[in-house]
């Protein structure tokens, strides 16, 4: 981002969002079908893997076998569902973000130097990181992306 004063300076970075094995994103298209509606949904469909299962030996088929043998396979790190019905829930998915963040923070070296906040948000993850050195603020704000298509262009959910 830029600023006239660099206190007020809040730096955007776009974190592209890529579907699990097994399932695909698809922008709604707005009226004109041209362009992604304004602040637009993220339609989640399963695709068959049945053909990849034969590689893959623990490989399931979203599509084809019971969500109850799905559902006990489950990797246990797996963040649970962050869809509502077919569509990606931005809310629950930057809950998510966020709770990573926050954990790969305590990890980090610099973590001792600058103290991290995440602020509130419900549809992109904003950090405040503030150096106790010399009382510097800075302000990101990561806001999620969704490839189009098989091009290299990345549209922002919000």
């Amino acid at each position: 981002g830029w600023s006239l004063r660099e206190d007020d300076a809040v730096y955007y970075l776009l974190v592209p969002l890529k579907p699990r094995h097994g399932h695909t994103f698809h922008l709604e298209l707005g009226t004109t079908g041209e362009m992604p509606a304004r602040n637009s949904c993220v339609h989640v469909v399963l695709e068959c893997t049945c053909t990849r299962e034969w590689l893959v030996e623990d490989m399931l088929c979203f599509v084809h076998h019971p969500k109850e043998k799905l559902r006990k396979n489950q990797c246990p790190r797996h963040p649970g569902t962050l869809c509502t019905g077919h569509y990606l829930d931005l809310e629950k998915t930057t809950h998510w973000f966020q709770v990573l963040v926050k954990a790969a923070w305590v990890v980090l070296t610099r973590s001792r130097h600058c103290r991290l906040i995440v602020l509130p948000s419900r549809r992109s993850c904003k950090l405040q990181l503030m150096n106790a050195s010399d009382s510097s603020t800075h302000l990101t704000e990561m806001i999620f992306g969704v490839q189009q298509d098989d091009s290299d262009t990345f549209l922002s959910i919000e």
